[in-house]
């Protein structure tokens, strides 16, 4: 046997050990995971709503509970997620309120049972109300800040949006996996074909000519308002990208999108100038962010976590109604831009 297949097996050896400790981690691992780092666990371990990856909060003896995430299995590289730390690091230092990684002897990722975690401090506060326009100015501010600081350079480790290839291999990968019921498949074809046309002439008619490093999923989720004041969680999608990507999710279904974009944008003005162009790539990114989403579902069908969250995923009920949303999102194309 030579020694690249060697190397190869031992490697897809390590990849399998890692994807079954993630799947079925443990509080033992969780512990000394933890403990690892130098820190010393009362042992109460609490589980956060999270599926990409594995969040829990965990208490420390003596000292304010920590929350330790496991990133999953080859999702990113050790470089890519470094990347993602040294970018909190920075924001933090520079007094803008992220949540950066907790640093031990100068470290911020470790790695135990083959799994990529770091640990970070607990924020305790609440999400931003909805409709709220005094805090969407204010969550304007805070993504305007946060893409000032970080625009001193382009991610030379992270992706960088493509919406046309997303569409793509979203298509495909559901198509491929044969998870459409077959007399639906050719109404998915039709709708996904119509969708990449409308996004591609729009694309066509503005694409900046360079892309800048973005949060990447600003939804309200990430966003915590901690003692008066709102603070932007969780980078793991940190991308080379566009500003209204972080912006266009705060809008929600009211008879007032254009009142709530204007709050954003005159928040988001105080630090960085916005392109108003970018307003006709919002379909695009809302399109991609809905195809995109049953293919997500798909891809991490074999972890039982997904299965246990999702349970109607996969049925004719599920698709007809995925159709619908494709549908609804030609039907809405531009409603809000203009």
């Amino acid at each position: 046997m030579s020694a690249n297949n060697t190397s190869a097996k031992q490697t897809d050896k390590a990849t399998t050990s890692a994807s079954l400790a993630f799947s079925s981690l443990i509080p033992d691992v969780i512990l000394d995971a933890v403990e690892s780092t130098g820190l010393w666990s009362d042992s109460r371990i609490y589980p956060l709503n999270s599926y990409e990856n594995r969040v829990y909060q965990v208490g420390i003896e003596d000292s304010a509970p920590v929350i330790a995430k496991f990133y999953r299995p080859e999702r990113w590289t050790e470089a890519q997620i470094l990347e993602e730390h040294a970018t909190l690091l920075k924001l933090k230092a520079d007094d803008v309120p992220v949540v950066a990684p907790l640093e031990f002897e100068g470290k911020s990722l470790f790695s135990h049972k083959g799994l990529f975690f770091c640990l970070s401090p607990r924020l305790v506060g609440q999400h931003p109300e909805a409709d709220n326009l005094d805090e969407l100015y204010q969550l304007g501010e805070l993504i305007g800040q946060v893409h000032q600081k970080m625009s001193d350079q382009p991610f030379s480790q992270r992706i960088s949006v493509s919406p046309l290839m997303q569409i793509d291999q979203a298509a495909k990968q559901i198509l491929s996996a044969n998870v459409l019921p077959k007399k639906l498949t050719p109404i998915y074809q039709q709708q996904i074909a119509k969708l990449r046309d409308m996004c591609e002439k729009r694309i066509q008619t503005y694409w900046p000519a360079q892309l800048r490093p973005v949060h990447g999923d600003s939804h309200r989720s990430n966003l915590m308002l901690h003692q008066g004041q709102f603070h932007l969680l969780d980078f793991d999608d940190c991308q080379n990208g566009v500003a209204v990507q972080d912006l266009w999710l705060h809008l929600t279904q009211t008879e007032s999108p254009r009142q709530q974009l204007s709050e954003i944008i005159e928040g988001y003005e105080n630090y960085l100038p916005f392109e108003t162009r970018e307003l006709d790539l919002i379909d695009v990114f809302k399109s991609v962010r809905v195809i995109n989403y049953a293919a997500w579902l798909q891809s991490r069908w074999s972890d039982p976590a997904f299965v246990k969250a999702f349970p109607w995923f996969g049925s004719e009920e599920y698709w007809l109604n995925h159709l619908n949303e494709l549908k609804n999102c030609e039907l809405e194309w531009g409603n809000i831009s203009r």
